[in-house]
């Protein structure tokens, strides 16, 4: 008996390091959890980017698929052509000018149905179908 009563005094004596611990494990794990929310919110916001990207980039793509029918099929005494495409997922817009007998100057810019808009430039080749100086305006 006279043991446990001594075990007692000590318990008495002790200056408290359970709380102090349990709180900064606490806001240890508090931290980390805040943390891992973040990194979920900013990849949730990084593939909503993606997806306005490969939509635009789809809309580009079946944009230069028209755009390079028209041109090639353009009449010699036409010197620019300019139209609005509508499609499911947003629309596109160009303006072509011919800078030569077979190269013509043409700007193509598409809006998605979300108003996330992609815009470029370049020039195109009608005897060889192929496009050259491709620049991409922000």
């Amino acid at each position: 008996m006279k043991r446990l009563s001594h075990f007692f005094v000590n318990i008495k004596n002790e200056q408290g390091v359970i709380f102090p611990f349990t709180i900064m494990c606490a806001l240890l794990i508090s931290a980390l959890f805040l943390h891992s929310v973040t990194l979920y919110d900013a990849e949730i916001q990084f593939f909503e980017e993606e997806e306005k990207w490969y939509e635009a980039d789809y809309l580009m793509k079946q944009t230069l698929i028209y755009v390079k029918q028209a041109l090639v099929n353009a009449p010699e005494n036409v010197s620019s052509l300019s139209q609005t495409i509508l499609f499911v997922h947003g629309q596109a817009a160009y303006h072509a000018t011919r800078i030569g007998s077979t190269m013509w100057s043409v700007t193509v810019s598409c809006v998605t149905s979300r108003q996330f808009r992609y815009d470029v430039q370049f020039q195109f080749h009608s005897l060889t179908n192929s496009i050259s100086a491709w620049k991409e305006l922000y």
